[in-house]
């Protein structure tokens, strides 16, 4: 039976009544919905019940995009100033974002037999998710498309699952989503992804708790829990799985964890306890293939000097930092995540010193290796803010071609 639309007399429905009828379509509560927008609850209640107006593009989007409302902006009149506006990263966070806080929830109370049946096919999906992230140019927008329905269905398989073959990979969904979000500043949720690996991988233990701890201790570095992210890579580092671990594995994995405590004893400024951990991961990278990834970690002789160099940036020992660098030699065909996280330092500590050709020059080499990390990654895109402001005349053709792949815009 049709509803009472478009009845004479009648008026249409204001803004306030689309968005609390499409939240209550997706069984929404309203202090979901104002948590996955970033208000409060009785910000949205007021703007539900019209007595606040919805003037904010921003949040108009931020809603569009969680209750997929297509034409709410046209209706609030921004749409002219959305198109001119429009933020990817924020968009494409948006979904992940909804994804993640709807794993637990209302989809816990789901029925079964709704739930998508491709889920089966979860491996090879996320296989391929992790393929783009690491060698596609468009990296980002393309693995952004597909990280809601994967987090949905890695959910759902760790609710089903208690063997350690199809846990692993729920936790690679886990460990996907955790990496990008890192990348874009988005820490929180960054974190609660690494929090559910760990917790997860802690039912069938062996690699998967290592690579959980890896990924739990690099998203509290990122946040700045520096005694937190020591005390669980080492904690890690030191577990002994059962025999059934693969040797190379587990030297790679125990490697990689003292990157992270490492860098992490740095930015606590503990220079021995740092250049110790330095110097045991080297030890360890001199035994194991240089391009070993279990569980998509990489490890080797390429990391530890660029740990080398992060550890050196983190100290504050910018000159020692810059000839560490020098003395890296990365691989053309190394994967171009791991490349740009050896150059965005350094564009954004060059632009800090004023270096605008030197800063030029590496935000150049991470636009041919991956051009999408202009565009989302926050440390270029303060980098490219610097020298856009300083208009340094001699770059000036490079800042334009830089200027064109990002979405950042000077204030």
């Amino acid at each position: 039976m049709m509803g009472p639309r478009n009845v004479p007399g009648r008026q249409p429905p204001s803004v306030g009544d689309r968005i609390a009828s499409a939240r209550r379509r997706r069984g929404m509560s309203r202090r979901v919905l104002a948590d996955l927008i970033g208000r409060s609850e009785e910000w949205l209640r007021q703007i539900e019940n019209g007595k606040r107006r919805l003037d904010s593009i921003e949040y108009a989007i931020r809603i569009s995009d969680v209750l997929d409302i297509g034409d709410l902006l046209t209706d609030l009149g921004l749409a002219e100033a959305h198109a001119s506006r429009t933020s990817r990263p924020a968009n494409a966070v948006a979904r992940t974002r909804a994804a993640i806080l709807s794993a637990v929830g209302t989809d816990l109370l789901g029925d079964e037999a709704q739930r998508r049946p491709q889920v089966v096919s979860l491996e090879r999906e996320v296989e391929e998710a992790w393929r783009i992230w690491t060698g596609h140019a468009n990296r980002y927008q393309r693995t952004f498309l597909l990280l809601p329905q994967l987090i949905q269905d890695a959910s759902a398989r760790l609710r089903t699952e208690v063997t350690a073959d199809p846990i692993a990979a729920a936790l690679s969904v886990h460990y996907l989503a955790r990496t990008i979000l890192s990348r874009v500043n988005e820490e929180q949720l960054a974190w609660i992804m690494a929090d559910r690996a760990l917790v997860a991988a802690g039912r069938v233990g062996g690699e998967s708790l290592l690579a959980a701890a890896w990924h739990g201790a690099s998203s509290y570095l990122r946040q700045g829990c520096y005694e937190e992210a020591q005390r669980l890579a080492l904690a890690a580092a030191a577990h002994e799985p059962p025999g059934d671990a693969r040797a190379d594995n587990l030297l790679s994995l125990r490697g990689a964890l003292l990157l992270v405590a490492a860098e992490a004893a740095a930015a606590d400024l503990d220079v021995e306890r740092c250049f110790q951990l330095l110097q045991d991961a080297r030890r360890i990278a001199r035994n194991v293939p240089d391009d070993l990834q279990p569980h998509m970690i990489p490890f080797g002789m390429t990391e530890v000097g660029i740990s080398a160099v992060q550890s050196e940036i983190r100290l504050g020992r910018i000159a020692e930092a810059m000839r560490l660098a020098a003395e890296v030699d990365i691989p053309d065909d190394y994967p171009p995540d791991r490349q740009a996280r050896f150059f965005i330092p350094l564009a954004f500590l060059h632009a800090r010193r004023n270096e605008d050709a030197a800063a030029a020059f590496a935000l150049g080499k991470i636009a041919g290796i991956s051009p999408e990390d202009i565009r989302y990654d926050h440390l270029c895109g303060q980098a490219l803010h610097r020298l856009l402001r300083r208009n340094n005349l001699t770059i000036r053709r490079e800042l334009s071609r830089l200027a064109a792949l990002s979405e950042f815009r000077p204030g």
